[in-house]
Order: structure tokens, then sequence, then C-alpha cells
């Protein structure tokens, strides 16, 4: 983690959409992971799935405000988010948003600052429509930044040019962009 292009430590995170391993083991490890991160001085992608509360309570206590970093695929409503973005935490938005049921989704980018969004892929998945079901690529964020645009009532350069600036901030690269 020390090596000069290590820009972050992730994804790491709980996922309880699979039963393996034990939810006692990732929140073990999660914590560990953070505590790495924390040494290392880095940010942290977040992988959440169907552990809202548990990723949230371990995030606060370890002050994973301190790091920064990204809710990867960020999947929760509003209340959620706000929390998060209290803590400083960007969200990653990708395809998803572009999904006629994406309501959620929908709303927590209206509420949230175009200043706390990333635009992600979650590459090979979840492809925007009109690619819903097939192999997703960076090639199809133009379709996400048309959506998040219509939804904050901005055109999709100024998506683009946001998001982008926001992605270097992240990952520590101011001025390279």
């Amino acid at each position: 983690m020390q090596h000069e292009k290590v820009k972050a430590v992730g994804e790491i995170g709980l996922d309880y959409y699979w039963e393996e391993p034990d939810h006692g083991i990732q929140k073990e490890w999660f914590v560990r992971q953070l505590s790495l991160a924390r040494e290392a001085a880095l940010p942290v992608i977040i992988h959440s799935r169907d552990a809202a509360k548990d990723t949230l309570d371990i995030m606060k206590g370890e002050k994973a405000g301190d790091m920064g970093g990204v809710i990867h695929c960020f999947s929760y409503g509003k209340e959620i988010a706000r929390e998060y973005l209290n803590m400083g935490f960007f969200l990653g938005i990708g395809g998803v948003v572009t999904f006629n049921n994406a309501k959620k989704l929908k709303e927590v980018v209206e509420y949230a600052p175009l200043e706390s969004i990333v635009l992600e892929t979650d590459c090979p998945y979840l492809a925007p429509a009109p690619n819903r079901g097939k192999r997703n690529s960076s090639l199809n964020l133009g379709y996400v930044a048309e959506a998040v645009g219509r939804i904050k009532g901005v055109d999709r350069q100024k998506v683009i040019e946001v998001t982008w600036e926001n992605g270097l901030k992240l990952y520590g690269l101011q001025g390279l962009g």
C-alpha cells in the first residue's frame, strides 16, 4: 500500500447477499481492512450489499469519515446517503440510475450534491439502459451522466466535469485533470 500508484483501499466492506463467508467473519475483516487503510492514510472504496446497518455502524465506530472514500454502487435510500455524505464520503452512481425501477436511487441522486457524486461502471455488471443485461464498460458512462443530469436539472457535460473533478479529489490526483 506504500507504492505511489496505490490511491485507495478497496473494494472492502460487507456483502450479506451470499451466505458465505459468515457475517461475523466479514465484519472482523472489514474492521481490519479499515485499520490498514487508516495506517496507509488512504481513502476506502466501500462495498455494501444487503448490509446497510452493519456497514454504517462499523464505519461510524471506526471513524471512517476521517479517511474518506466512496460508497461504491450506492443502493440504499436518502437516510443512509445523508449519513455517508455527513461523513464526507462520495456516492458511487452507476448504470442502475438509468433503470425505470430505480426510484430510490433517483431520489438519492436528486438529494445528494453533485459535488458528492462519482460515476461508476461496476464492470462487467449493471450496464445502463439501453444496454441492460449486457457486459458493462466505461463506454456506458455517458448514459449514467445523462441520467444524473436529467435528475439534477443540469446538462450532461456539467455532470461529466464535476464528477471528473470529484474523482480527482477522491484519489488525490488534483492537478492532473
